[in-house]
């Protein structure tokens, strides 16, 4: 069974993941996630088991690493002149 995605299947899981990053913080912090367009398939803190879960679901899938923490900057550019 083919299990890269499409680019078609992988803008789907980019759209998934985007939608929820938030719910993706407050319940996976610091693991790895297999997830595809339907959901998360696998996650641990151990990216090997994460990939191995992932291949033996046969789907196409996507990890990614769901950070500790997030941060935004603000920067206020002044002209001195």
């Amino acid at each position: 069974m083919k299990t890269t995605p499409s680019k078609r299947e992988t803008d789907e899981m980019f759209k998934w993941l985007n939608r929820n990053r938030q719910m993706l913080l407050d319940l996976y912090k610091n693991q790895y996630i297999a997830y595809n367009a339907n959901g998360i398939i696998a996650h641990s803190e151990n990216l090997r088991e994460v990939f191995a879960l992932g291949n033996a679901s046969k789907q196409p899938f996507l990890i990614y690493l769901v950070p500790r923490r997030t941060a935004s900057i603000e920067i206020n550019f002044t002209n001195s002149l």
